[in-house]
């Protein structure tokens, strides 16, 4: 499966500073075309990132958000070198994505 997920990672400091890029249209459903047709629903609604399949960020999202959200945030774990983070969201029209990366 080709995945429209980003992630980032870099020890950093005794934590690890994490960024998700979120590859989504984020359509509200409140905008009109250019022709004036009202342009249907389409966003995430909930993401989750685990590392090591232990759940660290759970994440419920809505209409509000704007295209391609990019998650950041620090994970204060010592992890071993061998560790992955994988991140999983799914959209309001039931489509799911998830990638996975060895932390950096």
């Amino acid at each position: 499966m080709t995945t429209d997920i980003r992630i980032r990672s870099r020890r950093r400091d005794g934590g690890i500073d994490v960024t998700v890029l979120l590859r989504h249209p984020m359509e509200s459903g409140l905008r009109k075309d250019a022709a004036g047709r009202p342009l249907p629903a389409h966003f995430i609604t909930d993401a989750t990132v685990s590392v090591d399949d232990r759940v660290v960020l759970e994440a419920t999202l809505g209409i509000a958000v704007s295209r391609d959200p990019l998650l950041t945030f620090r994970l204060e774990l010592d992890l071993p070198a061998d560790a992955r983070i994988a991140v999983r969201w799914r959209d309001n029209l039931g489509t799911e994505q998830q990638a996975e990366t060895r932390i950096g």
